[in-house]
């Protein structure tokens, strides 16, 4: 499977099939900078060139998707799908490559299988859409949500990340995602990123939440505001460290030699 299907963002799924909306990752990316915003979902640019991080993070979601619609066995899965980039062309991180990542989804999925996955009960949806139709947004706010189960005697809406480091504190008591994700599901209890980390020793590592109404309000409020500033056209460069990691930092900085040999405009 292209490395490029692989981490293909789920909105775009959505995108293939419904009108213009807005969606979380479409509203932080604006807040993130609202010129890489246009370049993204405007202009259509994307690297040539994948992160592995992205790739490794999509194939574990492919695992875990597996595990909950099929009862499929994560680490068999995980290892024939990471198998399929062997050779791929990647952007790997310093001290990074095929062979540590291969296994490191190992380990994680072994221990997801033997530690965490006895810890849900009752799994109602398992990358549920949702299409919200809200009076305050000028567009539909649409979304996926990884799983919804129920987890030490409530309802969870659970999102699956890996990262290279363990999650602060406010990364998820502030974090817009979850905020989103109890918006569209108003039965659920809690929310809770469950962290698949890539350290030395692989780990995984649960973040709970709550929400309340004012958070919600705050939040599309927020939305809101950036919806108008999308519309408007405002599309203004904000530099800051996140420039270092950004895809299209050659365009911001007037290279075309280099915009060219590392972004592919899609269809």
């Amino acid at each position: 499977m292209a490395a490029g299907a692989l981490i293909k963002e789920r909105e775009e799924a959505l995108d293939e099939d419904r009108t213009p909306h807005l969606s979380h990752s479409r509203v932080n990316r604006y807040l993130t900078c609202p010129a890489q915003y246009r370049f993204y979902y405007l202009e259509n640019l994307r690297p040539k060139v994948q992160g592995s991080g992205l790739v490794f993070g999509a194939v574990i979601h492919i695992a875990l998707a597996d595990l909950f619609k099929n009862g499929t066995d994560p680490v068999s899965s995980f290892l024939s799908q990471w198998e399929e980039v062997n050779g791929v062309e990647l952007r790997y991180k310093e001290r990074e490559s095929w062979d540590t990542l291969n296994e490191k989804g190992k380990k994680l999925t072994e221990q997801f299988l033997a530690k965490e996955f006895p810890k849900l009960r009752a799994v109602r949806e398992v990358e549920k859409r949702f299409d919200l139709v809200i009076a305050s947004l000028p567009l539909p706010f649409v979304g996926i949500m990884d799983l919804v189960a129920e987890v030490d005697g409530g309802i969870a809406v659970i999102d699956f990340k890996t990262a290279a480091s363990v999650y602060d504190d406010h990364e998820v008591t502030l974090s817009d995602q979850l905020t989103a994700y109890s918006l569209a599901e108003p039965e659920a209890t809690k929310v809770a990123f469950c962290v698949f980390v890539k350290t030395k020793e692989p780990r995984i590592e649960w973040h709970f939440a709550t929400r309340n109404s004012e958070e919600l309000a705050d939040y599309l409020t927020k939305v809101r505001l950036v919806s108008e500033d999308i519309a408007a056209g405002k599309f203004y460069k904000r530099p800051g460290k996140h420039c270092t990691y950004c895809d299209f930092l050659p365009l911001c900085m007037g290279d075309e030699k280099s915009a060219q040999e590392t972004l592919i405009r899609i269809t």
